[in-house]
């Protein structure tokens, strides 16, 4: 198993981040003009990392006040303006487009120990062997996970994902690849938050212990509910004569092919198929749009997690097959390759 490279520099609170790498590449380039973009839950630190860097480069900072949801969503308005952009949070995804050569990944690495919850994790896992997975914000605790279980006579399983993830192990929001065909009965998935865990047991159909190493918790994820939700919002669509088909514009959730399918699905079953192109989806822009549902073929977690937010349901891309009858077998979880 390749082990995530520790970090160094700047730490802040409850993350880890080194900034050691981004400092040199800022001098090596000479870059005068230096962008900084971070997920929300790091915002608060972001003045400290802003004045770190112009205090040992002499470079002007500009801050992305927009919000950021993972590697995929790069600020490209950013990249032209700066020579430069540190991206603070998550693992290197992106390639491709030259505005993204501008780009410095820099992991935050949660400091917070995972022994504790592995190791109450374990009076749940009823196998002798488990797969394991977790976020970039962790992945450099799994030497520790698999010691713990190890001491718990549990042997732990871990592969390596797609190419949208750096790490072995390593799981995001839109893609399951480093849990899926497993050789086993059971997950541990180490993090926090419950979204994660329950995509893992979504994509394997099989038991997932979530061991949150911030509060301690730990819970086996019960996937009815969800299921219910996502059922219930393919209900509520059934009758819908207008839907939206939702592209994005960033980087990483940009899957314009597919759209066009489900546009073009839509209009064979005698569906008025709207094809949008946006940068953000807000509740706002359904409302104007006038529209009484919507296929969402950017991140999958915006009609996962977020539908309470909208008026109309939002449907992944497989949901709206389930409502064109064109889907008969078990629920399949919306991934981004």
């Amino acid at each position: 198993m390749d082990r995530a490279p520790s970090t160094s520099g700047s730490s802040f609170e409850l993350f880890e981040i080194g900034l050691d790498r981004a400092l040199e590449l800022i001098k090596k380039s000479d870059a005068r003009t230096v962008g900084i973009q971070v997920p929300e839950g790091l915002k608060r630190i972001v003045s400290a990392v802003a004045k770190e860097i112009e205090e040992k480069t002499n470079a002007e900072v500009i801050v992305s006040g927009d919000p950021c949801y993972g590697a995929c969503d790069v600020d490209l308005d950013l990249c032209r303006v700066a020579e430069l952009v540190i991206h603070i949070g998550h693992s290197e995804m992106l390639e491709g487009d030259p505005q993204l050569d501008k780009i410095v990944y820099i992991e935050a690495r949660m400091r917070a120990s995972v022994d504790e919850a592995v190791e109450k994790a374990t009076d749940l896992l009823s196998a002798r062997r488990v797969g394991v997975v977790t976020t970039v914000q962790h992945v450099h605790k799994l030497d520790d996970i698999v010691e713990v279980l190890k001491n718990g006579g549990i042997e732990a399983v871990i592969r390596t994902g797609g190419k949208r993830t750096t790490y072995p192990g390593q799981i995001l929001g839109c893609n399951y690849e480093a849990a899926r065909n497993m050789d086993v009965e059971e997950y541990l998935f180490v993090g926090t938050g419950q979204f994660h865990p329950l995509g893992v047991a979504l994509a394997t159909r099989k038991k997932v212990v979530a061991a949150d190493p911030v509060t301690g918790n730990v819970s086996i994820m019960d996937t009815a509910p969800m299921l219910k939700r996502r059922y219930g919002a393919i209900a509520r669509a059934m009758d819908a004569e207008r839907i939206a088909v939702l592209a994005s514009k960033k980087p990483g959730q940009k899957r314009m092919d597919l759209a066009r399918k489900m546009a073009a699905l839509g209009e064979e079953h005698g569906k008025k198929m709207l094809l949008i192109y946006l940068d953000r989806v807000e509740p706002e822009v359904l409302i104007n749009l006038g529209v009484d549902a919507a296929v969402c073929t950017a991140c999958p977690r915006i009609a996962l997690d977020d539908q309470a937010k909208y008026s109309v349901p939002i449907l992944t891309p497989p949901e709206f097959e389930i409502l064109l009858g064109l889907r008969k077998e078990d629920y399949l979880l919306d991934e981004i390759e």
